[in-house]
């Protein structure tokens, strides 16, 4: 889900940011001692990929509020349980921060060998942005709109791969919650990353693919591959006619969508967590923050405090160890 961005993209975004987040600073700066030296957020991806781009808008904001340098640190691998881990053993005093995906602590402790528990020893801080997942399509294809396709697949079963960004993520599970609704059999074919994902699917080496807004929405707008639908709730504002999931049928696959957090270790002080989640709030609220959220293809934050947050994580946790359970995953499998 972690794709690139343009350089000239993400100036731009982290320049609206900043002058946006300035007017605000005054305010939030007389809010006691914190931070008191340089702030660190990890991300768990490499650099120039949506996360990336988004945890240094962030960070850019949270540094003009804060009158203090917030660096951003890549530490990418193990589907992000690695630069996850740094945190998660880091000083609770809310000068080491995680920038991830929510999967990373409500799904991948289910389908990755993890030798932490991130739900004991990381705090949910603040949702910074929201993401939807696409199902893309080759356009040779027998159909051309989802239902077609399903029609033909239960017709032909066992004929359609579907290539995803890594076992055991929400896009692998994206293609079986769609198997689950719609009653139909696709092989999974897992890539390391987007990219290599993309690649197959334009060149015809799977059929499907299940992942974020960009950067195959670009392929979609040169006619290389169909968007099929959208795991939101509501039509994407940047790509309207696309469907719902939901309005087609097989509201189920609704659950892969996810969002982008920020994280402290766990026995972070409580004014440290309320103050950072105030923070992400008026940065995420600025215009130009959200004028950009375009070109990453992610839609607003939810303004959840920090303990509603944590109890939203918890619950999706639960409920994909349920799934995780159901259709009888084991870490290893395709």
């Amino acid at each position: 889900m972690n794709k690139a961005i343009t350089r000239r993209d993400a100036h731009k975004l982290l320049l609206g940011t900043a002058m946006t987040a300035a007017t605000a600073g005054s305010a939030l700066r007389a809010q006691g001692t914190y931070p008191s030296r340089n702030v660190q957020i990890v991300v768990p991806y490499p650099a120039g990929g949506t996360t990336d781009v988004v945890a240094r808008a962030l960070a850019m904001g949270l540094g003009k509020l804060s009158s203090v340098p917030v660096i951003v640190e890549n530490r990418p691998g193990a589907s992000s349980t690695i630069g996850a881990g740094v945190v998660a053993r880091a000083q609770p005093d809310g000068h080491t921060l995680l920038v991830t995906t929510g999967s990373t602590a409500t799904l991948l402790p289910h389908t990755l060998a993890m030798n932490f528990d991130p739900l004991k020893t990381l705090t949910a801080v603040a949702e910074v942005s929201r993401t939807p997942l696409f199902l893309y399509a080759n356009p040779e294809l027998p159909a051309k709109d989802l239902k077609g396709l399903v029609a033909w697949m239960k017709a032909n079963p066992g004929r359609i791969s579907y290539g995803s960004y890594g076992q055991g993520t929400a896009g692998h599970f994206g293609g079986v919650l769609l198997e689950r609704a719609a009653g139909v059999q696709m092989l999974h074919v897992p890539f390391q990353g987007g990219a290599p994902a993309l690649q197959a699917l334009v060149g015809g080496h799977v059929q499907l693919l299940v992942d974020a807004y960009q950067p195959g929405m670009e392929q979609v707008k040169t006619g290389k591959v169909l968007a099929l639908a959208v795991s939101s709730p509501e039509h994407s504002p940047y790509a309207p006619a696309v469907p719902t999931f939901r309005e087609l049928g097989f509201q189920e696959v609704e659950f892969i969508s996810g969002f982008f957090g920020l994280f402290a270790p766990s026995g972070t002080p409580r004014d440290v967590v309320e103050r950072l989640n105030a923070m992400v709030s008026e940065v995420a609220r600025s215009a130009d923050f959200q004028s950009a959220l375009p070109r990453l293809g992610v839609l607003p934050p939810r303004p959840l405090k920090s303990p509603e947050l944590q109890a939203s994580i918890q619950r999706d946790n639960a409920a994909w160890a349920k799934l995780v359970k159901d259709i009888g995953y084991r870490r290893g499998d395709g």
